[in-house]
Formats: C-alpha cells, sequence, structure tokens
C-alpha cells in the first residue's frame, strides 16, 4: 500500500483517457456487467478469508465513522467485482442505480473512472470525487479506493468507501489506507515458516499503529514475507529472501529507525484461525471480543471455563469456535446438554456403563461422554440442571483426572478440557444448596458472559450477515425492518433471530426486498405493536417538545414516504409492511400534502 499518491491530474486524464479509448459514452450508463450468483459465491468462498479479516478489523472503524450517513464500505476482487458491501441499507438502495452490488463488475474498461477501477489500474490508493467520474450518471458519488496486498506483493483486493458526494473529503482515504494497512498486517498471520517478526517505524509513536512496517523472518533469518509499509520505509519492492541482519544494517546507515523486535513462539497462523473464528462470533461487539481474548489465553492451559448468559445467545458456537482454536483441535469436542437427559440416566450417560449395570443396559456397555472427550473438550452446557448425586461424582473426575462407569470397579484415566455453561445464576443456586459450592470453585476457572442480542451493539451488522447466509441473489432488508428488528428485545436470542431471517428469506425468495409481511405472522404481531408503539411515542413526545425532533420526524416521513411510493400509492401494503395503521398512513399523507 502506497502512503503518497502521484499528482491527481496525470493519472486522473490518463483514466479518462483510457475510458475514452475502451468506447465509453460520458451521457450513456454502461451495461450492467454481473456475475451469476453461483460463480459469485465461489468467488466469496475463494476470498472468504479476505472478507472475515475486512469485517474484523475495517467495518468496526467503518461503522463508528459512517454508521449514520450515506456511505458504503465495499470490498472487490482483483477484477473490481464486487464481494461484498456494508454500510446504510437506504444509500445502498441508492446506488443500484447505477448497479454498485455485489457480483457487478467495476473495472474501469467496463464503467470509466472510477475509485475501484482506476485503483485496480494504477494499483495505488485514489479518490475519484463527483465530477471526477467520467460517467455523467455516476457523479452524485464520491469514492475513496485503495488495493489491498498480501505478503508477496500481490493484489488481492481493493477496499472502497462510496459516499454521497457532499459527506466526502480528505480524510476519508486517509481512513481507507489505514483500513487496508490493518488488513494486510492481518494477512501477514498466514506466514506459517515466520519465527521472528520486526516492527519498524519513523519514530516510536507510530510503533503498534496501522502505519508500522512489518517484516517476518524465517528461522535462518531470511525474510519471508512483509507488508507494504517495511517496503517503502526500506525503499525496496520486494525484501522476500534477503538476510535479515544485513538489510538492516545496510538501510540503518541512512534512515534513522525504531524497531522492536520479537520471537514468534507459534506459528503465526494461529492468530488468523482467532480472527476468523471470531468474526463468526461477532461483528464489533467488544464485550465478546473480550471474552474470546481471554478464552483463548487459558484453554490449552488445563483452566476450567464457564461460560454464562441467556438461552440462544451463542455459547456453543462459541465453544466450537474455541475448540478450532484449541491445540485439542485434532481430537473430539463432546457436548452433553445436562437439562435435556432425564436424571436417572444422566450419571451413565456421563461416565459410561458396565454391560449388564441395569435393566435396560447395553450387554457390551457404554463408554461414556467424558472418556469419549479424552484428549478434546468436553462441553457441559446447562450445567446448572445436573443432578446432586452426578455433581458429586464429576467433582471426582475433575480432582481425580479419572473416571469410574456405573456398575464398575475399574477406573480410566482421562484428560480432557472441560467447558460449562449456564444460563442461571450459580452463585445463588450455590447458596440455596441446589449445586456443590466445590464443583462450583472447579468449574469457575475462567468465568465470562455473553451479551444478549438485545444490548449487543453490532445487532445491525449480525443482521446483515445472518441475512446473507438465507437471502437469493442481492435481496436486501428494507430500512423500516431492520430498524424493527434492531428495536425488538429478542428473548430467544441468536437462534431466534437465525430461525425467523431463515424463513423471511425463504418466503421473500423471489422478492428484491425483505419487508415486514414476510416475517412469520407471530412474530409481526410483536414487531407491529413495537412500530405503533414507537409511533405513539413519535406523536407524543413532538407535541410536547415542539421541533426538538424535527430529525427523527424527518425520518419517519422519509421512510412513510418511500414505502408508500415503491408500493404504487398502495396504501394497504405501506400499512402492513410498516406496521401502522391505514388511518395513520391517510392522516400522515394528508398533512404532508400528499392526499386530499
Amino acid at each position: 500500500m502506497h502512503l503518497q499518491q502521484a499528482n491527481t491530474s496525470d493519472w486522473l486524464s490518463s483514466s479518462w483517457h483510457r475510458s475514452t479509448e475502451a468506447g465509453l459514452k460520458q451521457r450513456r450508463l454502461p451495461e450492467d456487467i454481473r456475475l451469476p450468483q453461483s460463480i459469485l459465491k465461489q468467488r466469496r468462498h475463494q476470498s472468504s478469508d479476505l472478507i472475515h479479516i475486512v469485517e474484523r478489523n475495517a467495518l468496526p472503524l467503518f461503522n463508528q465513522m459512517f454508521a449514520r450517513t450515506d456511505s458504503r464500505l465495499i470490498l472487490t476482487d482483483i477484477e473490481g467485482v464486487i464481494l461484498a458491501s456494508w454500510g446504510q441499507e437506504r444509500f445502498k438502495e441508492k446506488l443500484t442505480s447505477i448497479a454498485l452490488s455485489s457480483g457487478a463488475c467495476w473495472q474501469e474498461q467496463l464503467k470509466g473512472t472510477n475509485a475501484i477501477g482506476t485503483a485496480i489500474v494504477e494499483a495505488k490508493p485514489v479518490s475519484i470525487i463527483g465530477e471526477q467520474h467520467f460517467i455523467h450518471q455516476h457523479r452524485f458519488i464520491s469514492c475513496s479506493a485503495s488495493p489491498v496486498f498480501d505478503h508477496q506483493g500481490q493484489m488481492v483486493g481493493i477496499l472502497d468507501i462510496t459516499s454521497e458526494q457532499q459527506q466526502h473529503d480528505s480524510s476519508v482515504q486517509l481512513l481507507v489506507q489505514n483500513m487496508v494497512q490493518l488488513v494486510e498486517n492481518q494477512l501477514l498471520s498466514h506466514i506459517p515458516q515466520g519465527t521472528t517478526r520486526i516492527d519498524l517505524a519513523c519514530e516510536k509513536s507510530l510503533l503498534h499503529s496501522g502505519w508500522q512496517g512489518i517484516v517476518i523472518a524465517n528461522e535462518a533469518g531470511e525474510v519471508v514475507a512483509h507488508n507494504q509499509v517495511a517496503s517503502q520505509l526500506l525503499d525496496q519492492t520486494s525484501i522476500v529472501g534477503e538476510c535479515i541482519d544485513t538489510l538492516f544494517n545496510r538501510t540503518s546507515l541512512d534512515t534513522p529507525f525504531v524497531f522492536e523486535k520479537q520471537h514468534l513462539k507459534q506459528p503465526t497462523t494461529k492468530r488468523t484461525r482467532s480472527i476468523s473464528a471470531s468474526c463468526d462470533l461477532h461483528h464489533g461487539e467488544q464485550k465478546i471480543e473480550h471474552a474470546w481474548q481471554q478464552a483463548n489465553k487459558v484453554i490449552d492451559k488445563g483452566i476450567s471455563l464457564l461460560i454464562l448468559g441467556e438461552t440462544g445467545v451463542g455459547k456453543g458456537e462459541f465453544v466450537k469456535a474455541l475448540h478450532k482454536q484449541s491445540q485439542r483441535k485434532s481430537s473430539p469436542l463432546v457436548a452433553v446438554n445436562c437439562g435435556a437427559l432425564p436424571k436417572d440416566l444422566i450419571e451413565s450417560e456421563l461416565f459410561g456403563y458396565a454391560p449388564g449395570a441395569f435393566t435396560g443396559a447395553s450387554h457390551k456397555g457404554f463408554q461414556g461422554k467424558i472418556r469419549q472427550a479424552d484428549k478434546g473438550i468436553l462441553f457441559l452446557d446447562e450445567i446448572a440442571d445436573m443432578p446432586l448425586e452426578a455433581q458429586c461424582r464429576l467433582l471426582h473426575v475433575l480432582q481425580d483426572k479419572s473416571v469410574v462407569p456405573v456398575g464398575s470397579n475399574q477406573s480410566y484415566q482421562v484428560d480432557c478440557q472441560i467447558i460449562a455453561a449456564t444460563h442461571k445464576n450459580l452463585e445463588q443456586l450455590v447458596a440455596t444448596g441446589e449445586f456443590r459450592q466445590d464443583l462450583f470453585y472447579r468449574l469457575n476457572g475462567l468465568a465470562f458472559t455473553l451479551p444478549s442480542l438485545q444490548h449487543r451493539q453490532d445487532k445491525h451488522a449480525l443482521i446483515e450477515h445472518i441475512h446473507r447466509k438465507y437471502a437469493e441473489d442481492e435481496q436486501t432488508i428494507c430500512p423500516h425492518l431492520m430498524s424493527l428488528l434492531c428495536a425488538y428485545s429478542w428473548p430467544g436470542n441468536i437462534r431466534e433471530l437465525d430461525n425467523l431471517l431463515k424463513v423471511a428469506a425463504l418466503l421473500a425468495s423471489d422478492e428484491a426486498q425483505l419487508t415486514l409481511e414476510h416475517v412469520p405472522s407471530h412474530l409481526a404481531q410483536h414487531l407491529t405493536s413495537l412500530a405503533q408503539d414507537d409511533h405513539h411515542k413519535f406523536i407524543t413526545t413532538n407535541a410536547t417538545k415542539g421541533t426538538a425532533n424535527s430529525d427523527l420526524r424527518s425520518t419517519v416521513e422519509e421512510t412513510l414516504l418511500q414505502t408508500y411510493q415503491a408500493n404504487q400509492g398502495n396504501i394497504s401494503k405501506t400499512s402492513r409492511i410498516l406496521g401502522i395503521s391505514r388511518n395513520t398512513i391517510y392522516r400522515k399523507l394528508k398533512s404532508l400534502g400528499i392526499l386530499q
């Protein structure tokens, strides 16, 4: 990645010349070249690591700066095909008029001068502001894009921020470059042979920032990877294969650098797996990220984990991700739902039983879940529902690291990592005598709570992520439904959200947009009540506060008009989609002068 751009007029003139040579006309909207959905899915799969890294490292920055603006963060492959985009849904709909959406190809020769296509040709960051676009219909937007390079200096994609023209300034280009640098630094984690990492910068304050140079060397002291900032600081396009001592002895004579050297105890791919797994769990929720980082530090240290949180918050998915990240990933992950097993069978299910140990027992006996988890991870979900008798036996297993099957005198050594989870208050159960205090202390090595969906800060991005799993083609969620989904309390948490979006996407499989009418009726009623309550609060608040809520009024009126126009003036359909009574819509449209 380049920190500085060449003279703007030079590359911009060249780009316009190339656009003319390609036969494009300024006043004619180019043909919409779009990949078939099947091929687009293949490309997304091929770039899945890059997409995950962007979601984890670039998207939180984008959301922080642009969440309330008409802007989109766009990721393309090296051919300019849009793989994914995030941001304002209303603005996304506007961009469909110029085919700036997933699957569309924005090569310069197809779309004329534009940030994505021109950044590919120039292989450097570019900003195209309004009138600088070659195609007239593109001039209502401004875009800043930067190539993403891998550790070998090969371009792997383009990261772009597109905004309404008046909302775009020079700081956007710097933000894009900072995002790309963070992404490129994470891509370095794919280098398994790296044993030494050197961070370098012109001054100490730039170390541990997005602008530091990073050089990875192997055991022989040869450079195996570096980021683009390192290339610029060392004034060499590529330093792969050079001896690291010779390289820095030579360059230090000319330029004063600040260095930090660290030995990589494990292959840096571990960090990448951590990022990918963590990204699957959240999209910027700091409480989950904090829990993830803590759990990763102790998962291989023989410390029991206790995961707290409401039903459906994703405790099971968290454990699956930890298993994939841990040193026990090649051994089994055995999950037991203690609340789903009959009390008279839980001991035989957990500890196993000898042949003929009880009536109905298999003549072969049963190994038991604990022995099945040997060398792996045993996940005890809903641990609070375990009977006291079974709690006592489990405590002995944890103390002695051995298990005695029901009906047997023989003990078997076991080595397994214990992870327990519950939605109940274990300390309160200990106080009432319903849970053993000594077992609680054994399980409570590292305890953390996963937040409910209602209290997560990344709900918007999470809803989009889950919807993309089930949506056909370019289906989007209408802004009004998105606002209702974000405001809903979600008593069933992620499990409830996932089920809703799966069903709704199927019901709307032939529609370009997911609306309230596609939501299953039982939940649609809750969302409708929520919408009516919000509308009532809106009317009441504005009656008492006058113009204090003018921005909110404008938003409500704009949503109403957009939905009314999108449905060709059909008030009944508008009422169903917005969850507002027909009388209220009539009254509002009259006040706006739409109806007489």
